[in-house]
This record gives C-alpha cells, sequence and structure tokens, in this order.
C-alpha cells in the first residue's frame, strides 16, 4: 500500500506541474494490454500504472483548460528521422541508438519519437486551429 500512494503522489505531482507549464501535451496512444502480453514487460508497464497517470493527467488538463492531443500508436516516431524526415524501416525494438543513412544524424530511440511526437502534435494542432 505504501507503494501505490508514494506512486499515487508522484503521478499527482508530476501531473501537476505538466498542466502548469504546458498549454498542450501531445500524448502517444499505446496499446498497454497488447504490451502487457510481452512477458518480460508486464511488470514494468503495470507497475507505472500508465492509465492512472494519464487519467489524472486528462481531468487535470480538462480542469485547467489545457489542451491533450492524442498521436495515433501506428504513427512511425520512433522511426523517422526528425533532422531530415527519412524513414528507416529498419529499426527493431532492440536497437536504442541510430544513425540515419540519409542526412548522418545520431538519435537516441526515445528522444527522436518525443521530439516526433512534438512535431506530429504541433501539425495536428495547427490542422484543427487549437
Amino acid at each position: 500500500e505504501k507503494i501505490a500512494n508514494q506512486r499515487n503522489d508522484f503521478q499527482h505531482k508530476l501531473t501537476s506541474r505538466l498542466i502548469s507549464e504546458n498549454q498542450a501535451i501531445a500524448l502517444e496512444t499505446l496499446n498497454v494490454n497488447g504490451m502487457l502480453k510481452n512477458h518480460c514487460l508486464a511488470q514494468s508497464i503495470s507497475d507505472v500504472s500508465w492509465s492512472s497517470f494519464v487519467t489524472k493527467l486528462e481531468y487535470k488538463a480538462e480542469w485547467y483548460g489545457k489542451t491533450i492531443l492524442r498521436i495515433g500508436q501506428f504513427e512511425p516516431s520512433t522511426k523517422i528521422c526528425n533532422v531530415c524526415g527519412y524513414h528507416n524501416k529498419n529499426i527493431t525494438l532492440v536497437g536504442r541508438q541510430w544513425q540515419c543513412p540519409d542526412c548522418g544524424a545520431s538519435h537516441d530511440r526515445d528522444v527522436n519519437a518525443a521530439i516526433n511526437i512534438k512535431k506530429f502534435a504541433l501539425n495536428k494542432q495547427n490542422l484543427i486551429g487549437i
């Protein structure tokens, strides 16, 4: 119970900070149930309580008039070079780093995906006129 309370407290503090510091937040929609089928990752994914975090973020965004933008889970955020836009279809889950064969930029897989999610969200935000 203590760990659950600590997780809940951390999530409330983090979501409050994210909402207070941003006008819009982009989230990648994830198939958490599908991810839980991977027995190697299931415990780690469950411990994070992703859906609880997203729920807190959503209600605080609504409360404070902030925007949550969702990016589809099938957008190739990891595989697109955020510098030149090259789509590298050879990226696997094992590779944490990759170099763009087109422009030579080096990427951390997660940082590159985050930058691309931001770009997708800004484009989506401009398209829907928020």
